[in-house]
């Protein structure tokens, strides 16, 4: 057994299905089937039942797989630092990196890296902070950069502290928020719930005509377009002098803020290639 083997065991429990995992990993559905026929062998049993509807894991199967996720990080690791005591920088990153920090932060801090080390195989996965943290939770990450405080038994790190501001363009200047649409980004809960909070507190009731969208840019354009008013993020507003920002503070006096951590297992920090990002993602944010 060896890393490809596990790969192939892996997304065969993803897709449970041999042609699309024969197109994930780009190879052919024969190489797939030997692969795991001898896999089969050296384990002593079937992992997979067949059927018409695909493949559907034996007991065995579901056995093993936190066990496999757990070998194929020890391989990993391995590897790594053997190549460092060779004096290379090399293994694998899997990075898991909330929407926003990946659109306006991620991208000039990934190139110098990748530029500085072009022997890390690294893979990017964006989306909600959430999903990731599941994912991170699962072993199928390396580390993660999320917004807002997670039940974590492993290390985290502040990355940054931004503010919040209340926002609309400058042909709406001083018009009361209850008679703008307000524009309804999706994030995740708990932040929604601060804005809700902050709203409430402010008694702010929503005008009739609202918008729901589902990611930042089509907020901030609208906007821009003077269609209406939204609670975002200092993160996507550098840089923009096109736009009415108020940074907004609860009842009680506190600065209503948005924080963004890194999150990651202790063994995983001690590999070469992900002590490095750690430091260099230190680097570039600031704490305030």
């Amino acid at each position: 057994m060896d890393e490809r083997d596990i790969q192939i065991f892996q997304t065969l429990m993803e897709t449970k299905n041999v042609t699309k995992t024969a197109q994930a990993l780009y190879t052919t559905q024969s190489a797939i089937t030997k692969r795991l026929h001898k896999l089969e062998e050296e384990l002593g049993g079937p992992l997979f039942l067949r059927s018409v509807k695909g493949l559907i894991p034996a007991p065995s199967a579901d056995a093993i797989a936190g066990e496999m996720e757990q070998l194929q990080a020890s391989l990993q690791r391995i590897k790594s630092l053997s190549q460092y005591a060779q004096g290379r920088i090399a293994g694998h990153l899997k990075l898991g990196v909330s929407v926003n920090y990946a659109r306006y932060t991620l991208p000039d801090l990934l190139k110098q890296y990748m530029t500085d080390y072009p022997e890390v195989q690294i893979s990017v996965t964006t989306g909600q902070s959430l999903d990731l943290f599941t994912r991170l939770q699962e072993g199928k990450l390396s580390l993660a950069v999320l917004r807002g405080h997670f039940p974590w038994s492993g290390q985290s790190r502040l990355l940054s502290k931004e503010k919040v501001y209340a926002v609309t363009s400058k042909e709406h200047k001083g018009i009361p928020f209850s008679r703008l649409p307000y524009i309804h980004r999706q994030s995740d809960k708990p932040f929604m719930a601060r804005i809700q909070r902050w709203k409430l507190e402010q008694h702010i009731t929503d005008s009739p005509s609202s918008i729901q969208v589902n990611d930042i840019a089509t907020c901030l354009a609208m906007i821009t377009s003077g269609i209406g008013w939204s609670v975002l993020p200092e993160i996507c507003l550098k840089g923009r002098d096109d736009l009415v920002e108020k940074a907004l503070t609860f009842r009680d006096g506190t600065p209503f803020t948005r924080s963004t951590f890194v999150f990651y297992q202790e063994e995983y920090a001690q590999l070469p290639q992900v002590k490095i990002f750690l430091e260099r993602l230190e680097r570039g944010c600031c704490t305030y």
